[in-house]
C-alpha cells in the first residue's frame, strides 16, 4: 500500500474520548509511519491536544510555533526538533501569521523491541516507551549541530516513502541510529543537567481527564464548578491547573475546543455559521464570532470562504 509523506492541514481533531489519537500509524506488521503536514497561516491550532502509544520525533521545516509536551511548554523554530514520548499529551499552537510545515515519524515499541528481553531493550528500549528517559524534549539548533539528526530522519521519509527493497531494515538501523546519538547525548550528562526532559505522571492524567470531559460535553453549558469536579480540585486550584497544563484558563481552553469543533463543521457541513455556533456550545453567534476572530483573525464567514475558494 503506498504511503503518503504528505498530510492535510487540521480538520477536527480525530481522537478518542480520553484524547488519544485515533489515526493508525503504519500496520501491524510495521509499527511504524513518517508524514508530513502543512498549517495554513490562517489555523492557530498547530496541534490538536491528543496522545498515542508511539514515540515521536517532530521535525520543523519552515515557521515557529508553541509547544505544550506534558508540563513543558517551549517554542520549536525551524531547524529544530521536538522529542515525544508515548503516551503524553502534546499540543501546539501558531506564534506568527505564517505558513507552517513539520514532519513526523512515529515509532511504536513492537518496532524496536527485541523476541528476548536482551541488554538493548532493557537498558535503552523499554525506559524510552516507560517515560524513563533521559532524552531532551527539545532538539534545539545548538543541539542538532552535534547531533546532525535531521539528516537521519530525512533518510527515513524518504526510505519510507521510495519503500526499495528491504527498506524495512534500513528504516530501523537509521532509527536505531538516531536513538543512538541521542543516548550518546544524554550520558554527556547527568540526569538533572539534561535541559527540557518531559514530565508526566499524575497532572498528565488530570489533564486527559479534562479533555475527555470538554470532548463529551463542549456542546452543552459548562461551568467552572463542574470542570473541576470532574479533577476534584476547587474551582481556584482548577485555574491555575489549567494555566499550568495548557497555558491558557478553563474558559479559554473549553472556546479553543469549541471553536476547533466548529471548523471542522465548516470544512466539512453546509450548516448555517448560526447553527454550527449553537451545535458548538456558543451560547449565541455573537460569542461564537467574537471567540473564533481571536483565534483565527478572520470572521469564521471569512473563513469558509477562503477554504472552498
Amino acid at each position: 500500500m503506498k504511503k503518503s509523506l504528505e498530510l492535510p492541514a487540521f480538520k477536527g481533531a480525530p481522537v478518542s474520548r480520553d484524547m488519544k489519537e485515533i489515526l493508525t500509524h503504519g500496520s501491524r506488521e510495521f509499527r511504524m509511519s513518517a508524514h508530513m503536514t502543512k498549517v495554513h497561516p490562517m489555523n492557530n491550532l498547530v496541534l490538536y491536544s491528543h496522545w498515542h502509544e508511539e514515540l515521536e520525533l517532530l521535525v520543523m521545516v519552515k515557521g515557529s510555533a508553541k509547544f505544550h509536551v506534558g508540563q513543558e511548554k517551549f517554542v520549536v523554530q525551524s531547524g529544530e526538533i521536538v522529542f515525544i514520548q508515548p503516551n503524553l499529551l502534546h499540543s501546539a499552537i501558531r506564534l506568527q501569521q505564517e505558513e507552517i510545515v513539520f514532519y513526523a515519524v512515529l515509532v511504536h515499541f513492537n518496532f524496536l523491541s527485541s523476541l528476548e528481553n536482551d541488554q538493548i531493550q532493557q537498558q535503552y528500549i523499554l525506559p524510552l516507551f516507560l517515560n524513563n528517559s533521559r532524552y531532551p524534549v527539545l532538539i534545539n539548533r545548538e543541539m542538532e549541530a552535534e547531533l546532525r539528526l535531521i539528516p537521519l530522519l530525512e533518510e527515513v521519509c524518504d526510505i519510507y516513502q521510495q519503500e526499495p527493497h528491504a527498506f524495512e531494515m534500513l528504516v530501523k538501523a537509521k532509527l536505531f541510529e538516531v536513538l543512538y546519538r541521542l543516548e550518546k547525548c544524554a550520558a554527556a550528562f547527568s540526569r538533572t543537567a539534561l535541559p527540557g526532559q518531559s514530565r508526566g505522571g499524575n497532572s498528565s492524567l488530570l489533564a486527559k481527564k479534562t479533555l475527555a470531559y470538554v470532548q463529551q460535553n463542549y456542546s452543552k453549558r459548562i461551568t467552572l464548578t463542574e470542570m473541576a469536579r470532574q479533577v476534584n480540585m476547587s474551582p481556584s486550584y482548577f485555574c491555575r491547573f489549567m494555566k499550568k497544563q495548557f497555558d491558557l484558563t478553563p474558559l479559554e481552553f473549553l472556546n479553543e475546543y469549541r471553536v476547533s469543533e466548529a471548523v471542522g463543521l465548516m470544512e466539512t457541513t453546509d450548516k448555517k455559521i448560526m447553527e454550527i455556533a449553537e451545535m458548538t456550545g456558543f451560547s449565541n453567534v455573537n460569542r461564537f464570532t467574537e471567540t473564533f476572530k481571536k483565534m483565527y483573525g478572520c470572521r469564521p464567514v471569512d473563513y469558509r470562504n477562503s477554504v472552498r475558494n
